[in-house]
């Protein structure tokens, strides 16, 4: 104990990753010792700060990383995830050990217990949804359980800890509202960014325990007694039997939609008790792509087709723009040229894939960017936008793509805004498709739509065509792209 006791109290070193390798190896040991649950309790308390401020540190690194993770940084973030649930679990058998005695210790209550649980939890969950691994094993039951346990022992006239119980409540309202997201669909940054306008604002998530009103497919169900995170109406229909628990973030998203016009008015986030990185582009597209998650269920329109295939893919929309505007190099020349990498074709649909990378380096992959599939050499490009990856160890990784267009053409952009030292960009000409959209589309960077009006570039040096187009609607906007309906410009000048 002294020496853990002096670890504990020393700073974080600059390597985070040998205070990992101190943590599990003190971990196990508190584990196997023999102390009473006090002097446990008090010494688990230490090693849930210390873990907290660890999460602290890897945070930035993870949330400018790739996937696949590098060896060293997916190891650190495995031993995070780990150490929360170990911290999670020792205060599980501190609530078992004590009892009925915990209960006339405010300070020590089972509420607080729980919510300390909980929060672990909490950033176990984060932590693993920024790396696009698996959940951990029986974490959602045992927040389920956690949950119940800090509702049965609220106490609203306590004075010693005010709020205790309704933090573990929020803390659990924000690991279901970070689920409804869709969380393998954001880059590590934006689920940080929803983390952090979670901390504050999970309380207007609503329950709801009994049977919400038929033909209102707003409320997700939960089974507390299993292993599950909430489910939307329109995926599964909620059985007849379990311990069922309804949530609904309708009231989330009305916040959320009011911060983000005040903000695109000119209200500073600190007013809004918002991070300052949200009044940047890439934040408002997080912020609206989450409250897009939380005001509408998603349900599946089509089926999957399992499937087995090969496929050449291209990451990247400025290598594919570079792909169809100068063609494919042949094999060895060019290095700096953009390559095909082979992927798996998995399952598919009439509105995307799901593949499995196979060989060939990749770089750049965040869910929101853009990629091309094609099956053959001879076949065209299918243009998609990476809705959601996972990655279990460095060299596997699984993309969810959303089919944007079976074709498409490279063509440059100029925005009519009046900034006569703006430079062209270059962006991708989609064709109209019934099924998807009315008018032909536009993808381009993040951050390139500038005015409704603009000029198209496309051709070469010998036959350049110029085409003037109005933007009719922003149907897609990611940190990495965004794709807009246009028509020709009936004003041109």
């Amino acid at each position: 104990m002294t020496d853990i006791l002096a670890w504990l109290a020393a700073p974080i070193p600059a390597d985070p990753a040998q205070d990992l390798l101190s943590l599990d190896r003190y971990l196990t040991a508190l584990d196997q010792s023999l102390l009473d649950p006090a002097r446990y309790h008090r010494i688990l308390d230490l090693f849930y700060d210390r873990t907290h401020r660890l999460s602290q540190e890897l945070r930035p690194r993870l949330c400018e990383a790739h996937l696949p993770l590098d060896r060293e940084l997916r190891a650190m973030a495995a031993s995070l995830i780990e150490a929360h649930g170990r911290v999670a679990a020792g205060y599980e058998r501190v609530s078992k050990d004590a009892g009925d005695r915990l209960a006339h210790n405010k300070r020590r209550s089972p509420a607080v217990i729980a919510g300390r649980a909980l929060r672990s939890l909490g950033e176990q969950y984060e932590t693993n949804c920024m790396v696009a691994t698996s959940t951990p094993p029986d974490l959602w039951r045992r927040a389920h359980t956690l949950a119940r346990t800090a509702r049965e022992h609220f106490e609203p006239a306590s004075t010693v800890v005010p709020g205790v119980s309704l933090d573990a409540e929020n803390g659990y309202k924000a690991m279901l509202a970070l689920a409804a997201t869709q969380p393998e669909g954001f880059a590590p940054a934006e689920i940080a960014l929803a983390s952090d306008y979670l901390a504050h604002f999970s309380a207007a998530v609503e329950f709801l325990s009994a049977t919400p009103a038929e033909g209102d497919s707003t409320w997700y169900w939960v089974d507390t007694q299993r292993d599950m995170p909430p489910v939307p109406p329109g995926r599964r229909v909620p059985p007849r039997h379990g311990e069922l628990l309804y949530c609904s973030f309708q009231r989330l998203a009305r916040l959320l939609g009011e911060q983000i016009a005040a903000l695109e008015a000119g209200m500073p986030p600190g007013n809004l008790r918002l991070p300052e990185h949200a009044a940047g582009h890439a934040g408002r597209c997080a912020l609206k792509r989450l409250q897009s998650h939380w005001s509408s269920p998603p349900h599946r329109q089509h089926a999957r087709r399992h499937n087995n295939y090969r496929a050449q893919v291209c990451i990247g929309l400025a290598d594919l723009w570079h792909l169809l505007e100068h063609g494919e190099a042949p094999e060895g020349v060019q290095a700096g040229a953009p390559h095909a990498t082979e992927w798996m074709v998995l399952n598919e649909s009439p509105s995307g894939f799901a593949v499995m990378h196979v060989s060939g380096a990749v770089d750049g992959l965040v869910p929101g960017s853009a990629i091309a599939l094609r099956e053959a050499p001879e076949k065209p490009w299918s243009i998609c936008v990476v809705r959601w990856m996972k990655s279990e160890n460095p060299e596997h990784i699984e993309l969810g793509l959303e089919l944007v267009a079976p074709t498409a053409r490279s063509v440059q952009l100029l925005f009519r805004n009046g900034d006569s030292s703006q430079r062209p960009t270059p962006g991708l000409l989609l064709p109209a498709i019934p099924a998807l959209r009315d008018h032909p589309a536009l993808l381009a960077p993040s951050g390139s739509y500038g005015a409704r009006r603009f000029f198209i570039v496309s051709g070469d040096d010998h036959n350049t065509q110029v085409t003037q187009g109005r933007l009719l609607s922003l149907d897609l906007q990611t940190g990495s792209i965004e794709l807009f309906q246009f028509e020709p410009d009936p004003y041109p000048i």
